[in-house]
């Protein structure tokens, strides 16, 4: 990830926020390792041995996240019910691919956004210690 403090060039080729997320790269070295499970964090990253549970702050705001999703899914699913009508069968096959992938997708990048802010305030709380 871009730090605000690297030039272009000490950072050109580095993913973004949503390629991390859907990835699950290390905030550190950028291997693949960030989640043990579709929405799950690590314990630490297998490659560059980084702890993620001293960096995982804040997961108890996820089921806020959730119920926020779950009200727009559901807003949106009664609107095109009333203006499309569409079968029961077809709705329930196309809002449960919506609603996993809405939910699992926002958890991860949640949850990447937060370790990645984590990872760049230790390295700044380092950076003044020194």
């Amino acid at each position: 990830m871009i730090r605000p403090d690297a030039s272009p060039d000490q950072t050109e080729g580095q993913p973004g926020l949503f390629q991390a997320a859907l990835s699950g790269l290390c905030p550190r070295c950028s291997k693949p390792t960030v989640f043990e499970a579709p929405a799950r964090i690590a314990l630490k990253c297998d490659a560059c041995e980084l702890d993620y549970s001293e960096l995982e702050r804040g997961a108890r705001w996820a089921g806020l996240l959730t119920i926020l999703i779950a009200v727009l899914l559901i807003s949106a699913a009664i609107g095109i019910d009333m203006a499309l009508q569409p079968p029961f069968w077809l709705q329930a096959v196309f809002w449960s691919v919506i609603t996993i992938t809405a939910v699992l997708g926002g958890l991860r990048l949640y949850k990447t956004a937060l370790l990645y802010a984590a990872y760049d305030a230790k390295l700044e709380q380092e950076k003044s210690g020194e």
